[in-house]
């Protein structure tokens, strides 16, 4: 039976517009890699400004949590954000790192760090972690920003051997630019790096299934959760 807008409607009614009409996703990121996997998954979304990234602390991807709840937090929601899309929509802050035996490598700064990392990284393996961490928008601001849904996806890529000509001619290439550990899978890297375990989109900057997983657990109502995707 079709429902009639307006008023005198059912109790529940708008929540089950929403509900029908599916989350929107206020991506907290200016990555494009990640708008392309959203767009690629069908999810609908904007694009909103992040919050500062911030250092953190712990192990690599307690830092990549962290920084994904701050990007998240801090987002710019538009003015003119209509009250249904705040109703439906989710506040996402995303942060991917690199890490190698425990140890961080993050964006680098210049070609020759560029060189220093992809050097470190070849002819072996290392972890990905990409955290997401959530919010619903109608909440933003307020004091359940600071305790978000978090979920961290982690992958496993092989580097297969390179010498110093093969790194010069990666680095010359620029594609090792604004990437953490100076590279990107789904560019020119992906002709020496593979990912073996874990999902491809975990590696390229936003796991998409821990993104289903993040916002089934954000139906249930406001209230911190931790998860993990691909350990």
């Amino acid at each position: 039976m079709r429902i009639p807008p307006g008023a005198g409607a059912a109790p529940g009614t708008q929540r089950l517009r929403e509900v029908l009409a599916g989350p929107l996703i206020l991506l907290a990121s200016t990555s494009p890699r990640r708008r392309a996997l959203l767009a690629a998954a069908g999810l609908e979304f904007v694009c909103v400004e992040p919050g500062e990234e911030i250092v953190g602390t712990g192990s690599p991807a307690d830092r990549a949590a962290q920084r994904a709840a701050a990007k998240a937090a801090g987002a710019q929601l538009p003015a003119d954000l209509a009250a249904p899309d705040r109703a439906r929509g989710i506040v996402l802050g995303v942060d991917t790192v690199v890490d190698v035996d425990g140890v961080e490598l993050g964006k680098p700064a210049d070609p020759a760090d560029a060189a220093r990392m992809i050097a470190l990284l070849q002819g072996r393996t290392h972890v990905v972690h990409t955290a997401l961490a959530a919010h619903g928008a109608a909440r933003h601001g307020t004091a359940e920003t600071a305790a978000p849904r978090v979920l961290c996806a982690r992958a496993t890529v092989r580097f297969a051997p390179l010498d110093r000509a093969a790194i010069d001619a990666y680095v010359a290439g620029g594609s090792w630019l604004g990437k953490a550990g100076g590279y990107g899978i789904q560019d020119d890297a992906g002709r020496f790096a593979t990912c073996i375990d874990g999902d491809l989109d975990t590696v390229i900057g936003l796991s998409v299934a821990g993104l289903r997983t993040l916002l089934v657990a954000l139906s249930s109502g406001p209230g911190s959760w931790t998860g993990s995707a691909g350990v």
